[in-house]
């Protein structure tokens, strides 16, 4: 009787088999390959992110997704609230992408390692001096194991990934394969080839409209160009004035 108890239990968790050692299809019941997402409306590849922009699309959703290629490539996008328990009118808006390579370790994780200078991160706080942020991102990540089943509600693949923590990330269904992925190589700054690729600001962003603008004045940004023309200046200045003495 334990013995067929065992057998059964055996054959309902083949399934649900966590991968241990490559990314094929044997440890699971596909491959690691193709665009997941927790929520449609948040996908990887497309206008998600334009890193050399500093911009974001803002979905109409929150959602989680993460590409992965079978030749050691991902890509994130993720897009979440933040609440506030002490001021619950204060809910953050983030944005995060990033993109870079990625290794199944012996133990069964997964060892995601961006390329440093392309992720992206924009916060909205509609509590904070600055209600709208956008800057670069870069957090390496170990997803402590992670394995493919077939969603019984849906019949598509799933994919269930866990922090390194232990704890559980929303399940993500397979939406395209091969992936959905912004070119698997650095963007910004400088590429393999060692040529500085160019990267601008956008002057332009997308707030949600239950946040609102910054009431604090305009902060001051100066770069090397506008030093040497108010130096310009004041060597101006000062030249007439020895000359009316």
């Amino acid at each position: 009787m334990l013995s067929s108890i065992t057998l059964s239990l055996g054959l309902a968790l083949l399934p649900f088999a966590w991968a241990q050692g490559d990314l094929s299809a044997a440890n699971n019941l596909t491959d690691l390959e193709g665009t997941w997402t927790s929520n449609a409306a948040v996908t990887t590849g497309g206008t998600f992110c334009v890193p050399a922009e500093m911009k974001f699309d803002y979905p109409t959703n929150t959602g989680m997704s993460y590409s992965f290629t079978n030749t050691g490539f991902f890509e994130e996008a993720q897009y979440r609230y933040n609440s506030n328990a002490s001021n619950p009118s204060c809910i953050q808006a983030v944005l995060i992408w990033q993109h870079g390579t990625y290794t199944l370790e012996d133990d069964g994780s997964i060892k995601l390692t961006p390329f440093t200078s392309d992720g992206r991160v924009q916060v909205q706080d509609p509590c904070a001096a600055t209600t709208n942020i956008i800057t670069y991102y870069n957090e390496p990540t170990t997803l402590s194991d992670w394995g493919i089943i077939v969603d019984p509600d849906t019949g598509n693949y799933q994919l269930r990934l866990n922090r390194f923590d232990g704890a559980k990330l929303p399940y993500m269904n397979l939406v395209a394969k091969p992936p959905n992925m912004l070119p698997t190589q650095v963007l910004t700054g400088v590429n393999a080839s060692g040529q500085t690729n160019t990267r601008k600001r956008s002057l332009t962003s997308s707030p949600l409209d239950i946040f609102k603008r910054s009431s604090a004045p305009a902060r001051l940004s100066l770069d090397s160009h506008h030093l040497v023309g108010l130096a310009g200046v004041a060597g101006s200045v000062v030249v007439g004035l020895i000359a009316m003495l």
